[in-house]
């Protein structure tokens, strides 16, 4: 059995959401049609990092400048920060050379922005092995050296083998915020 993997996902935290609503960590919109890997007609998407650095840098990495506001929803509650344990399927790493011979993909293929082409990549694994399968893995847009991890849900729910480890607000205090902000140059104000 693989080790439970550690996995991280910012949020817009509401006081008061409920389950599977907006707010809540068990939200994700649906349909999804704008992710890298997303195919809504299979599966819901849910994003992670395997860090909380990298969590960070895909969700802030747009802004320059890192100010308070930018850690805070439009009603000015603390974003946050998820931390959860996965111990579901194991996951696609498509960092791995073996893999991609295997799908039969190039690594260009995994790098390029192009969602015609990363969507039917994700649909080709999900179609082969979706049930062996939890998601895929593959290297941070915003800092290769961490890993993103997309986990294959339904109907809304959490993906299978998901629990909630704990929740922390964000601020530019954050020791992760801090360090996500240096190793993407931005400033903190």
């Amino acid at each position: 059995m693989p080790q439970p993997l550690r996995l991280f996902r910012c949020y817009p935290k509401a006081a008061g959401a409920r389950t599977g609503m907006p707010g809540h960590w068990t939200f994700v919109p649906r349909p999804q049609f704008h992710g890298r890997w997303d195919n809504s007609d299979l599966y819901d998407s849910w994003y992670f990092s395997r860090s909380a650095v990298g969590a960070i840098a895909e969700s802030f990495y747009n802004k320059r400048t890192w100010i308070p506001e930018v850690f805070l929803t439009a009603a000015g509650e603390p974003r946050a920060l998820a931390e959860f344990r996965y111990t579901g399927p194991e996951v696609v790493d498509l960092d791995d050379a073996a893999a991609l011979v295997q799908l039969n993909v190039r690594p260009s293929e995994i790098v390029v922005q192009d969602l015609g082409v990363t969507q039917q990549i994700s649909r080709g694994i999900f179609e082969s092995e979706g049930s062996a399968r939890g998601g895929l893995s593959w290297w941070s847009s915003q800092m290769p050296s961490e890993s993103s991890i997309l986990l294959w849900g339904a109907g809304g729910k959490p993906p299978a083998g998901l629990e909630l480890v704990g929740i922390q607000s964000l601020s530019v205090e954050h020791p992760a915020v801090v360090e996500a902000a240096a190793r993407l140059y931005r400033e903190l104000g």
